[in-house]
């Protein structure tokens, strides 16, 4: 299935949108570089119900501590994925993954408008600009960016010029889908379909929003800062900040072991400046403060060229449970912030309410998967 098919109703989808389908079940896996993440959602009636989710570290995988990033082999990856799904007793026999941003190139363009048979030769050539790599090493999808109204005013008030469209194109490398791919084999399933984290981060913790809203994916090896605007991906940037330097600078303070730091940043986080382990502050705050900057300069970047204020910030990943973080965020990009609450667009348990709202923004991009294979099949 085209990378991009989603696209014309990725925002806004209800559990009323799956009202008539037979009842059946799907998973989603999120492979990131500290953890793998699973959930499973059941499609009963038209509700979408949680049945199961679950996470297991990479680390020990990778013969290194828990918590702490590493990047697995096709053969370790599928180990740790059929391992996740027996301990989580996944029972669906339908699944997707995720594929990483690093391993993926999202961009929008501006090109002289033509028919959609000369697209497909033109895509390619304009994307060799942007992508870093041989085109044959990657694969291609693009959809047209609806315009906006000042668009359509601009282009009317420049009668007589050549009309020009704009273009969603997203590049995934070939062999991180083959390696997805592979570890999928080895965990003993086939994916119906592999999608960029990006947009499986939207589905989940988006409600159908028209204004532009940023959503930052906190993550242990980098953090994904995507700005959506009437529902189409306008800007996707990494930022080489993570929650995992966090945990770095905090064991190289302390001389402690990373295990030890992690724990540390979980139990004291952002909170307070002063802790039974000294004056945190002055080592976290540099790589909380060079994040939240980061964004408001793509923010406030995109607002002038495209005269759209972005009226939100979400954040998700592992990284946005930091304690304290929240307030920070609010102060620093001086717009509302709010955490992802991606299990909101579920049916859950209600003893498991509280623990599904502190856990969610880890589990966005593992359920915008299930949520996306429940509206297909």
């Amino acid at each position: 299935m085209p990378i991009l098919d989603f696209l014309k109703s990725l925002i806004g989808r209800a559990p009323a949108a799956l009202t008539g389908k037979k009842e059946t079940s799907f998973f989603g896996v999120d492979v990131g570089l500290s953890s793998v993440k699973v959930v499973q959602l059941r499609n009963d009636h038209g509700r979408v119900v949680l049945e199961t989710y679950g996470e297991l570290s990479t680390g020990p995988y990778g013969g290194l501590a828990v918590g702490q990033a590493t990047g697995l082999s096709a053969e370790k990856l599928g180990e740790l994925i059929r391992d996740l799904l027996r301990e989580a007793n996944v029972t669906a026999k339908r699944g997707a993954m995720a594929i990483s941003l690093r391993s993926s190139l999202i961009i929008d363009v501006e090109i002289p408008e033509v028919d959609d048979v000369r697209l497909a030769s033109i895509v390619p050539i304009e994307a060799r600009k942007y992508v870093p790599v041989p085109i044959s090493e990657v694969s291609l999808d693009w959809i047209k960016i609806p315009p906006t109204a000042d668009g359509q005013l601009e282009w009317a008030e420049n009668k007589g010029k050549r009309s020009m469209i704009k273009l969603l194109i997203v590049a995934i490398q070939n062999d991180a889908i083959k390696q997805t791919q592979e570890a999928a084999r080895i965990a003993g399933f086939v994916p119906d379909f592999v999608e960029v984290e990006t947009f499986s981060s939207i589905r989940s913790s988006l409600r159908g929003e028209l204004g532009a809203t940023a959503i930052l994916d906190i993550g242990a090896g980098s953090s994904k800062l995507a700005i959506i605007d009437r529902g189409v991906v306008r800007v996707s940037h990494t930022i080489n900040k993570n929650a995992q330097d966090i945990t770095i600078a905090i064991s190289r303070s302390l001389g402690v072991p990373f295990i030890k730091a992690e724990e540390i940043k979980r139990e004291v986080g952002m909170v307070a400046r002063e802790s039974a382990y000294g004056e945190l502050g002055s080592v976290v705050n540099p790589t909380v403060e060079y994040l939240f900057a980061e964004t408001s300069r793509v923010m406030v970047k995109y607002q002038k060229e495209n005269r759209r204020s972005v009226d939100k910030l979400v954040l998700v990943g592992g990284g946005a449970l930091l304690k304290g973080l929240l307030e920070i965020a609010t102060r620093e990009v001086g717009i509302p912030v709010s955490l992802g609450t991606p299990f909101d667009k579920t049916e859950t348990p209600a003893f498991l309410g509280n623990v599904l709202q502190s856990a969610g923004p880890s589990f966005a991009v593992a359920l915008g998967l299930a949520l996306r294979g429940l509206e297909e099949i």
